[in-house]
């Protein structure tokens, strides 16, 4: 586990802000993700459980909320009483998953630093046709902005555009969808 991750999200996990106001975009990338009822779906980095209430709408049979910050788990547990998730306190690249029909990284993407292991990681936990979701509520450039310089800095890598991120995957993932604007950023994924 990387523990220096592992404390910074620690130590951030109290004053957390799971922006009310981003709500709609939330929405709307949960729309675009199309994710099947009765499915397993991780919610990787799931830091307190911002997607929490859009994902189980769709109805999964199973949520699993995958964090290294066992801090920010416990604040997501708080504030979710829903029976369907299951939290785990790791890091994804170490944990002991089932099969998933689907994959979310939402807002969490820039902090996984070798995207190798990441995809390799992905594509044992994803069979074929099923799904692997990168998404940002808000744009490239304010994301990369926030960890510019800052204490994250040494702690994630900057975003690229969308087609250029989703390359990355191409050993295991076909890209279908690509957004990359000033309002969201978002790419959905198939594994091969």
């Amino acid at each position: 586990m990387n523990q220096d991750m592992a404390a910074y999200f620690d130590r951030l996990a109290p004053e957390w802000d799971n922006a009310p106001s981003e709500f709609d975009t939330r929405e709307k990338l949960i729309s675009l993700m199309e994710l099947q009822p009765n499915s397993v779906i991780a919610d990787i980095g799931c830091g307190k459980g911002v997607m929490f209430q859009h994902l189980l709408k769709t109805g999964p049979a199973k949520l699993l909320a995958v964090d290294i910050s066992g801090e920010m788990l416990r604040s997501a547990q708080r504030l979710c009483g829903d029976g369907r998730v299951e939290y785990i306190n790791d890091d994804f690249l170490d944990a002991s998953l089932p099969l998933l029909d689907a994959a979310v990284i939402f807002n969490a993407y820039p902090h996984f630093l070798d995207k190798e292991a990441l995809q390799e990681k992905l594509a044992q936990v994803l069979r074929k046709d099923d799904v692997l979701i990168i998404a940002h509520s808000v744009g490239k450039a304010e994301i990369n902005g926030t960890h510019r310089g800052g204490s994250a800095s040494n702690l994630s890598v900057p975003l690229e555009d969308a087609e250029s991120e989703a390359g990355k995957f191409q050993q295991f993932f076909s890209p279908e969808i690509l957004i990359d604007s000033d309002e969201m950023y978002f790419i959905k994924m198939i594994r091969r």
